[in-house]
C-alpha cells in the first residue's frame, strides 16, 4: 500500500482539499498532488469548482513543458517520459488523480 498525505492549496482565495502520493515503477518516481472543490454550480471564476493537479518528477526521466499560444500566454502543459517505468508511473500518478477527483466530487454531492 501506499502513504497518501492530505494536504491544502488555495485558487483565487479558495481552499481546495488535496490529497498526495508517489507513483514509482524501476528507477522512476512521481509526486502527484490533487484535490477539488466539487462542483460548484456555475462556469465562471466567481461561482465555480477549484480543481488542482501537481505532478512533480522526483527520479527518471521526464520532461514537463509549458504550452504558450500566439501572445506567449501559458495556456497548457506537455509532458514527456521515456521508458516503460515512465509509463507506468505516469499512468499510476494519472489514475490516481481521476479516482481522487471523482471520489470528492461524489462525496460533495452526497
Amino acid at each position: 500500500m501506499y502513504a497518501i498525505k492530505e494536504r491544502q492549496a488555495w485558487i483565487n482565495r479558495i481552499p481546495v482539499k488535496t490529497f498526495e502520493r508517489e507513483t514509482t515503477d524501476a528507477n522512476t518516481a512521481v509526486r502527484v498532488e490533487v484535490g477539488t472543490t466539487g462542483y460548484r454550480g456555475g462556469n465562471a471564476r466567481q461561482h465555480g469548482g477549484r480543481t488542482y493537479l501537481g505532478l512533480e518528477c522526483l527520479t527518471g526521466d521526464f520532461c514537463f513543458l509549458p504550452i504558450t499560444n500566439e501572445k506567449k500566454k501559458v495556456v497548457g502543459i506537455e509532458i514527456a517520459t521515456c521508458g516503460d517505468a515512465g509509463l507506468n508511473a505516469i499512468s499510476k500518478a494519472l489514475d490516481f488523480a481521476r479516482a481522487t477527483i471523482s471520489d470528492q466530487c461524489r462525496n460533495v454531492n452526497d
